[in-house]
């Protein structure tokens, strides 16, 4: 065995292995022989290793070291030490890789050193370094380089000192590791979580968390901004946070994070809250379990978003629509009674006039000399023509304005009088099917459900070229359901929102009116299958 040149150490086994001259990696070994230190008994009794055995011992020491290097490549790791009476520095091969330098090339010079690291990274570094020397406390801190290629990496380098027999610091020795890739997944991480934060901000939707073994709660910072709580006061604990809700939201909180845990299911409530100001906010709550991988409901993740400016916005629509529904009825009621002191002037009025008309007129052609009457007779009868005629119009628009059988007799003489006279006028036939009714419907409602026949027997009339149709009205408990359906042409509901489409504003009439008393409108229609309207009302909110 013999030292070759380069540092490196070769061997020649001469032994019953058969193992070829090979070349191995330089071990810090003293000396030309190995010493078998179980043998020592006495000085002079050192009994020299043979060849074959030293080059086992050597095999194994070398596949060892392949394995530790494997290791640290595998985990970007390297190992250094700094001896502090020479002021000098060494280095893995792990470690002269992360910083870019070529091992041939040499370590690095101390001014070198300098230059692979930011300024505030040196700085630290250094700092670390002479703290650990002076003081013998270990150091861990992650760093940033500055490759020769351009590239900057990072490392987490931890350090810790070796003292001599004195008790002086004389080697400081650690280890490096490349965490680039961890800090550009933090990096990633944490500008995900800014933009998380910041969507929520402006969509005013904070999220938490709540495990279910410690009860421990975790906050967005939007969240603090929902409840109005400082973040320097931390996450409340959950009897805290529960503190804010009032009491009835309390209970419904409760009982809605019990349910998502028994049952795994998510579910959304909303929420009175009280704020330290003692201003009450709504908010809605979504909650999402999250099961371990038995299935055992181990958290619970939501969100929650103030609600309250829509809530106010909602309860200003309903009251807005409120308003405009009763003074939509007022102004039904007002046509009606417009309609009945119309119908009432033209029966009382013009009706006795024109049947006065007419017996003027027979009375005046009685009193004419034959001869004249036999010329003027066909102009007479023109007269007789349009009086007549004049007679029925205004009847029948007194009719179409308020049927004074509807106010005398009630819905069902009047709208048996109408449907006869409506089959009269168009050769359409109607079929009228009413039931007798637990409860007298009031005059309103009457009304109402007579104008909305009316309504649809003319919109039949107009455009459905159907041959019969039938009405019916029947009472099912509490309820009240008007059916009016045709055998006509029908037609695609979507066309119901074409501009100016004529069939869809008595549809939109008959809805109204329905609407106006409390009723429920729904339509069905497809082509050649006529139409169906039903309109359904509830019976106690009319009683007397």
């Amino acid at each position: 065995m013999h030292k070759d040149s380069g540092n490196e150490m070769t061997m020649k086994d001469e032994g019953p292995s058969d193992l070829s001259r090979r070349r191995v990696s330089t071990l810090d070994l003293d000396g030309w022989q190995f010493l078998n230190v179980s043998h020592l008994t006495d000085p002079a009794d050192i009994a020299t290793l043979d060849v074959a055995e030293c080059f086992s011992l050597k095999e194994k020491l070398w596949r060892k070291a392949r394995l530790l290097s494997d290791a640290h490549r595998l985990a970007r790791l390297g190992h250094w030490e700094y001896l502090v009476d020479e002021g000098s520095m060494r280095w893995s091969l792990e470690i002269m890789e992360m910083l870019g330098f070529q091992p041939e090339h040499g370590p690095p010079s101390p001014s070198q050193r300098a230059g692979m690291h930011t300024p505030e990274s040196w700085a630290r570094l250094d700092g670390a370094l002479e703290s650990t020397i002076t003081t013998g406390e270990p150091f861990q801190l992650d760093v940033e380089l500055k490759r020769p290629d351009g590239e900057h990496r990072w490392l987490t380098v931890r350090g810790e000192a070796e003292r001599d027999d004195a008790g002086r610091v004389v080697k400081v020795i650690g280890i490096a590791q490349d965490i680039t890739e961890h800090k550009s997944i933090e990096a990633a991480l944490r500008a995900s979580e800014q933009r998380l934060e910041e969507a929520q901000t402006l969509c005013q939707v904070g999220s938490w968390e709540l495990d279910r073994d410690n009860a421990a709660m975790r906050w967005s910072r939007e969240v603090f901004r929902l409840f109005d709580r400082p973040e320097s006061l931390g996450v409340p604990d959950l009897n805290e946070a529960m503190c804010y809700y009032t009491p009835e939201s309390l209970e419904q909180t409760r009982t809605a994070f019990w349910r998502a845990i028994d049952t795994g299911e998510r579910c959304t409530l909303e929420q009175e809250v009280r704020l330290p100001s003692g201003a009450i906010r709504h908010h809605v709550t979504v909650i999402v379990p999250v099961a371990d991988s038995s299935g055992r409901t181990c958290k619970l993740f939501g969100t929650v978003q103030d609600i309250t400016e829509r809530r106010l916005l909602e309860l200003e629509r309903s009251k807005q629509l409120g308003h405009v529904a009763e003074l939509s009825r007022r102004l039904v009621m007002v046509q009606e009674r417009e309609r009945r002191r119309l119908a009432s002037e033209l029966h009382e009025r013009a009706s006795p006039n024109l049947a006065a008309l007419q017996l003027t007129f027979s009375n005046l052609a009685s009193a004419l000399p034959p001869d004249v009457l036999a010329e003027v007779e066909p102009l007479l009868d023109d007269i007789r023509g349009l009086l007549a005629d004049t007679t029925a119009g205004i009847r029948e628009i007194s009719t179409e304005m308020r049927p004074a059988t509807l106010d005398h007799a009630g819905l069902l003489p009047a709208l048996q009088d109408y449907t006869y006279l409506f089959s009269q006028r168009s050769g359409i036939e109607v079929e009228l099917a009413i039931d007798d009714f637990d409860v007298k419907l009031a005059p309103e409602l009457q009304s109402v459900l007579f104008r909305i026949v009316q309504e649809a027997l003319t919109n039949c009339a107009k455009h459905a070229s159907a041959g019969c149709v039938r009405v019916s009205l029947a009472q099912g408990g509490s309820a009240l359901e008007l059916r009016i359906a045709d055998d006509g042409i029908g037609f695609e509901p979507s066309m119901l929102t074409e501009p100016g489409s004529a069939v869809g504003l008595g549809l939109i009439t008959m809805r109204e009116r329905a609407e106006f008393v409390g009723g429920r409108f729904s339509l069905s229609s497809h082509p050649g299958k006529g139409t169906e309207i039903r309109i359904s009302f509830d019976l106690h909110e009319d009683a007397p």
